[in-house]
């Protein structure tokens, strides 16, 4: 099976996480994606949180199977480098704020010029209007603007989501966007510029949460239930337990000898439910820790109430429903040897996934690049010496 886009060049001109993030998601379908750093390499995104990295571990996941470009575009040399490629190329993803892309060249109106086919994909922090169109983001700042931070602590301090929400969604959004372009095109011939920003995609996130009826002026919040909790069992493991449906609720009063609470009124009463959850959540508390994790969830599948352990990250590599469904993937690092990382994200039967090979060492690929774009050994070289690459 081939990958769906082998024959699909992308140019990722972007740094961060949800730049890199949205061409890594194209490079595990087979996309040659070719990432354009500065001669200086990889130190703009920050130092290493292993010493047998030049950069983060998360850099390792966000460009796996890309080739490395380095290329200085504020010389004219550079631009006439970064031109040449983006002729030649399908799709290109960038964070550069419009002033900067404008003047390094890398705008949506110069590069259409150069080729009415290329599909420019631009990820911003808070969108292209607005009085924080011209500002600079990071994935907190835009959960606490969609309101994704709406939880306090006793003191009232908001609390964040507790994992980056903005920046790994954006990557999805962004591929779903260049998908969407690459099918138009195929049918106009036509490229276009596409855009997706760090704030969409935090309320994007929220979409079941974010719904208000403006006749009562009253939000929709899921995570207010009293059916949901997380209860700490005789082991000091805790379990996730969601009796969401009357049902389900019915059934695990029934297995925690409960019974009289079936009919209570104020368990899927919205105006009830916080008083409801503040009497009962404590009881049943209590039952759950009574037994250890394994035998609750037991006896919470035989009764068919949907719940499952809360595990630690450092769990997560060896549980069995992630390893069955083959949710991670390990990748040979130059330096670091193995890496395990998360594996593409969607199975398709008719093609296959490809991660080829591991993040690439700044500029590893520059003259391989340079190369097909039709530079002779001493272009390159006169380049390098210049260092314009």
């Amino acid at each position: 099976m081939a990958p769906i886009l082998d024959r699909i060049r992308v140019i990722d001109l972007s740094t961060g996480i949800a730049g890199p993030g949205s061409s890594m998601y194209l490079a595990d379908q087979g996309a040659d994606v070719v990432r354009i750093e500065t001669p200086r390499g990889h130190g703009s995104q920050g130092g290493s949180d292993d010493p047998a990295l030049d950069t983060g571990t998360g850099f390792s996941v966000q460009n796996r199977s890309k080739r490395s470009l380095t290329l200085d575009l504020r010389k004219p040399d550079g631009k006439v480098v970064f031109h040449r490629l983006a002729q030649r190329s399908d799709v290109l993803i960038t964070n550069l704020r419009r002033a900067a892309a404008t003047k390094l060249g890398a705008d949506f109106p110069t590069l259409r010029a150069l080729n009415p086919r290329l599909i420019y994909g631009w990820v911003t922090a808070f969108g292209q209007r607005g009085p924080y169109a011209s500002h600079g983001g990071y994935d907190r700042l835009t959960q606490g603007l969609s309101g994704a931070m709406y939880r306090k602590w006793e003191d009232g301090t908001p609390v964040t989501t507790g994992i980056l929400l903005s920046d790994p969604s954006v990557p999805m959004l962004m591929a779903y966007g260049v998908m969407l372009a690459l099918w138009h095109r195929e049918k106009t011939g036509e490229g276009q510029m596409l855009e997706t920003s760090l704030l969409q995609a935090a309320v994007a996130m929220q979409m079941t949460s974010l719904v208000k009826v403006e006749r009562s002026g009253r939000s929709v919040n899921d995570y207010d239930m009293p059916t949901y909790g997380i209860y700490r069992c005789a082991d000091d493991a805790y379990i996730n337990v969601t009796a969401l449906r009357p049902r389900q609720f019915e059934r695990l009063c029934k297995l925690l000898d409960l019974d009289h609470l079936v009919q209570d009124p104020r368990v899927f009463d919205p105006a009830q439910r916080d008083e409801f959850r503040r009497e009962v959540y404590p009881v049943i508390e209590a039952l759950f820790a009574t037994k250890p994790s394994k035998e609750w969830l037991g006896l919470l599948d035989d009764a068919d109430i949907p719940a499952a352990p809360i595990l630690e990250r450092d769990q997560v590599f060896s549980e069995p429903q992630l390893v069955e469904n083959n949710m991670f993937v390990r990748v040979e690092h130059p330096r670091a040897g193995p890496v395990q990382m998360f594996a593409p994200p969607i199975t398709l039967s008719a093609a296959e996934s490809v991660i080829g090979r591991a993040p690439p060492l700044a500029g590893e690929h520059t003259t391989e690049v340079l190369g097909e774009l039709g530079y002779s050994n001493d272009e390159i070289a006169d380049l390098r010496s210049r260092q314009v690459i």
